[in-house]
């Protein structure tokens, strides 16, 4: 692999990831209602679930999704349910946590396997690591250390954005009273119902 397509990947990587997603809200929503603690204890489920929707893509997973309409239908399902979940538990919190100044105690443990399965259920990821990664990979060239190599940096610029969003979020909320931080919260739930309504619709 070139230098050249190295730098293609990541300058595509970069724009599919800034993007905010599910993941992303969650963590902006938990650093202003809970802290910056709090969501940098997620990002470690982030990080397992890229990496696994990763390897069992490239293990046959996205391929069985895509031949498998009841198994797509399936997943999509349970990840779009847990999605709608988590903005209605959000949007009721908010009114709550608007109340107090005291932020609310943290499992950690809980928090980053609620961002593991917020990223894992989706079935758009699986799909996502089929079409996207092996663009980039040279056919006269190993495949493997290839995709470990764009694997790698993928995860890498993963990570780099939930620490960028998560501390923003975190520098924002100083400047934000009770109420702005309440209304915050209710557009982050409403991003993860919508997010959950448009996999539940997603049409093999």
């Amino acid at each position: 692999m070139t230098f050249e397509i190295w730098i293609s990947f990541v300058l595509a990587s970069l724009l599919i990831i800034a993007t905010p997603g599910p993941v992303v809200t969650l963590l902006i929503t938990t650093s202003i209602s809970q802290g910056k603690s709090a969501a940098f204890s997620m990002i470690p489920g982030t990080f397992l679930g890229d990496l696994t929707s990763m390897l069992l893509s490239f293990a046959g997973v996205g391929v069985l999704l895509l031949a498998s309409p009841t198994l797509f239908s399936i997943m999509k399902l349970v990840g779009a349910a847990y999605l709608i979940y988590l903005g209605v538990r959000i949007w009721y919190e908010s009114a709550s946590n608007a109340t107090t100044q005291k932020k609310p105690s943290t499992n950690k443990s809980k928090s980053a396997l609620k961002a593991f399965w917020v990223t894992i259920l989706n079935p758009k990821s699986f799909l996502f690591y089929v079409a996207f990664m092996p663009q980039f990979v040279s056919k006269h060239e190993a495949f493997l250390p290839q995709i470990l190599l764009l694997g790698a940096t993928f995860l890498g610029l993963g990570l780099l954005n939930d620490f960028t969003y998560t501390v923003m979020a975190n520098k924002v909320v100083r400047f934000l009273n009770n109420q702005s931080q309440k209304w915050i919260h209710r557009i982050g739930a409403l991003n993860l119902i919508i997010t959950g309504i448009v996999i539940f619709v997603l049409k093999h």
